[in-house]
């Protein structure tokens, strides 16, 4: 879907370097530290279950079938140094905010999750949606900055104090791996 950015003249370098350099790195340590610690891993892969696209949100479905995002194509899959393993939840996301259009909730309640650290992209965006939709629903939130990227530093910034005044805890992967070994 950033492709089809980019051809709309939206720059995404910001947003890709990042991931490379900052948010997989994290990423690839964060789910490390969390299953070493028992904890649960919930992918959200944004995409469509139908080949029609019609099951996704009205304002993402040109953007889905550009990308042929849908269950089971490329575009829906994980980057490989951050495959689910056997136990994690993958789902698909048919929009932005990761509660209203998947089964997140459902899973994470079964699970008697309370707690949820917040990663992805775009930070403005999905994750913050997702973020906001956890708020409402009761759980604790933490916004883990540096495995997070957005479009530029100051959207990245704006969005982290945005989330901070009362959505959840703004953090980061070494204070969370810190507390996680606590």
């Amino acid at each position: 879907m950033l492709d089809g950015m980019a051809a709309n003249g939206v720059d995404i370098s910001y947003m890709t370097g990042r991931v490379r350099s900052l948010v997989v790195p994290n990423l690839v340590r964060l789910i490390k530290g969390v299953r070493a610690a028992g904890g649960r891993i919930a992918y959200l892969r944004v995409g469509a279950y139908q080949h029609d696209y019609s099951d996704g949100t009205p304002h993402l479905q040109a953007s889905l079938r550009a990308a042929t995002a849908h269950d089971g194509a490329w575009a829906c899959e994980v980057v490989e140094e951050l495959r689910p393993e056997p136990g994690d939840i993958s789902l698909i996301k048919t929009g932005s905010g990761g509660f209203t259009t998947s089964n997140l909730d459902n899973h994470l309640r079964n699970m008697g999750v309370q707690h949820v650290l917040y990663t992805g992209v775009a930070t403005n965006g999905c994750v913050m949606l997702t973020l906001a939709g956890g708020w409402d629903l009761g759980y604790h939130g933490y916004l883990v900055a540096d495995a997070t990227a957005t479009f530029s530093p100051r959207l990245q910034e704006i969005t982290e104090e945005l989330v901070s005044g009362y959505l959840a805890k703004v953090v980061s992967t070494d204070e969370v791996l810190k507390q996680i070994e606590a």
